[in-house]
């Protein structure tokens, strides 16, 4: 396995470890502290966390189906989607913890996360398998090498035929 595909992939584990995290200090601590709708976006926030944890270690898991170059950008967008749209509920979320909810901006980032999320997406759609026939190599497809027989001079059987004929005759 790659070296980078061997950190997305403990990455993504790393990730999923800390929705599971994430979930039970929601329903164990945090239920107390803040309002069920919020409650409600932070786990919608770990959900989306997981999710796309999920498939980062899918990913780097088949990294033979894809391409490198792809898979690099795959991750970059998928941990910026975590980053602002997972983020960016939480602290939406727990604004009230920390005293000030004049944060309410915070909402304007949850949308660039998940146009980040879109784009991965889209791009792992468009351009991520390595078609049947390719070899992968680092970031670029190289076709592979098929050994072309000689080409005879025989000739075909329809003319065998029709010349051993013309000499039983």
């Amino acid at each position: 396995m790659d070296k980078n595909n061997n950190i997305y992939v403990k990455t993504g584990f790393g990730i999923a470890a800390i929705c599971v995290f994430m979930g039970a200090f929601a329903s164990h601590i945090l239920k107390e502290m803040i309002e069920p709708a919020d409650i409600v976006t932070f786990d919608t926030g770990t959900k989306y966390m997981f999710y796309h944890a999920m498939a980062i270690s899918f990913i780097s898991l088949s990294h033979r189906k894809f391409h490198q170059n792809i898979i690099d950008l795959t991750m970059f967008l998928f941990l910026g989607g975590i980053a602002f749209f997972t983020g960016s509920l939480y602290l939406l979320a727990t604004r009230t913890i920390w005293g000030d909810e004049s944060y309410t901006w915070l909402g304007a980032l949850t949308p660039i996360g998940g146009v980040l999320f879109i784009a991965a997406w889209v791009l792992l759609i468009s351009k991520g398998f390595i078609k049947a026939g390719a070899e992968k190599s680092t970031g670029l497809i190289e076709k592979k090498k098929h050994k072309h027989r000689k080409s005879r001079t025989k000739t075909s059987s329809f003319e065998s035929n029709n010349s051993e004929a013309t000499i039983a005759n």
